[in-house]
């Protein structure tokens, strides 16, 4: 392994920080058997002093690298490589998710809940990442399928994600975001009626007369419009294109919002605007502020997460926010229940709960 560390080469990225190309590095090393199972890897230490790592970073990458089924500390002896024979293609199931995701919201918690259940019933849990940019590369994607795992659960697969997992041949369902391109597959969403419920009642009390909901390119799949017509509100679109900045970055989209309410006339701004993704809120609101406009005085702002686990915002947003251990359960129940009945039981629904108090802004 020592040789394979020398090997390692690191060129300074925006994108990419040293722990993650090298957690990379060595995890491409076991999947192509350039790192033998039942090898040891270097101490922490000496990844450290060999990379240039901190020892912090260094211990938390080797226990990630753990969780996620490539290695296992024995005491007193160091840590080593699984076999490829052993759990590393056995019982393996895998979550696959954007990168820009991967420590974002409450994906760890939703993943600590699915590996501990998943663990109870004799599978492992490992993770891999993709990029939501179309035109990227999906090697580390297809070097984790080439490993046979026995289920994947992907969120927010992108169609050229969606067409990678299709040909692989794997049994996969899907967990939040879009809808999927083959309508037979299975889809766990988070079910908002009940949440939207509560806020159309909460834009009636507050004398809310016209809703504006805020979208990508009209990529979404979910409407408060019925909601908010049962209380006499009147509701409609707006779609907000994210540009080539934006389908590279977030901030790409942060901006795009900014300067789409930057010009936006003053008597055109409605009473409540609704957005289904809390980046072009953040934009929005950012613009607001900067002109002078009040929050909520002027205009009120909700914002729902599309991605399935909530806005991390608080005042001056309301916000609906997914319980991470219900949505963990039940994801891992459902996957169990196809990997060992052999066939797709009811998929679930996974309630967001509506954040009242001091979170309201109205």
């Amino acid at each position: 392994m020592t040789n394979i560390l020398e090997e390692f080469k690191y060129v300074p990225q925006s994108t990419v920080t040293l722990a993650e190309a090298l957690s990379t590095f060595i995890k491409e090393g076991i999947t192509f058997g350039r790192i033998k199972g039942g090898e040891k890897i270097p101490t922490i230490q000496k990844i450290s002093e060999t990379t240039g790592l901190s020892f912090g970073m260094a211990r938390r990458m080797v226990e990630r690298l753990a969780r996620e089924g490539y290695v296992y500390s024995r005491p007193h002896t160091g840590t080593i490589v699984l076999p490829r024979e052993g759990n590393i293609l056995r019982g393996r199931i895998l979550f696959a998710l954007p990168d820009v995701d991967a420590c974002r919201y409450h994906a760890d918690q939703v993943m600590d809940v699915l590996r501990h259940k998943l663990s109870a019933a004799n599978y492992a849990l490992s993770v891999c990442t993709f990029s939501l940019d179309e035109s990227a590369d999906l090697s580390y994607l297809k070097s984790e399928l080439l490993r046979a795992p026995d289920m994947v659960i992907a969120a927010r697969a992108t169609p050229k994600v969606q067409k990678c997992l299709a040909e692989s041949g794997i049994s996969h369902f899907f967990v939040y975001g879009d809808k999927p391109l083959d309508e037979k597959r299975p889809w766990v969403r988070f079910f908002d009626e009940t949440a939207l419920s509560h806020f159309a009642e909460h834009c009636e009390k507050a004398g809310v007369k016209h809703v504006v909901q805020v979208r990508f390119e009209e990529n979404e799949t979910r409407d408060a419009q019925h909601a908010l017509e049962e209380k006499g509100i009147s509701c409609s679109w707006m779609t907000i294109s994210r540009g080539e900045e934006g389908r590279r970055r977030f901030d790409g989209v942060v901006q795009c919002a900014y300067d789409t309410f930057a010009a936006m006339p003053r008597e055109r701004i409605p009473d409540l605007l609704l957005f289904w993704n809390s980046f072009l809120t953040q934009g929005a609101v950012t613009a607001f502020l900067a002109r002078g406009i009040r929050l909520p005085e002027d205009v009120k702002v909700v914002t729902l997460s599309n991605t399935g686990v909530g806005p991390v915002y608080t005042v001056p947003f309301t916000r609906f926010e997914v319980d991470p251990v219900d949505a963990g359960k039940k994801i891992a129940d459902f996957a169990i229940a196809i990997l060992l009945k052999g066939r797709i039981p009811r998929v679930p629904q996974v309630i967001p709960q509506y954040i009242f108090g001091s979170t309201f802004p109205f």
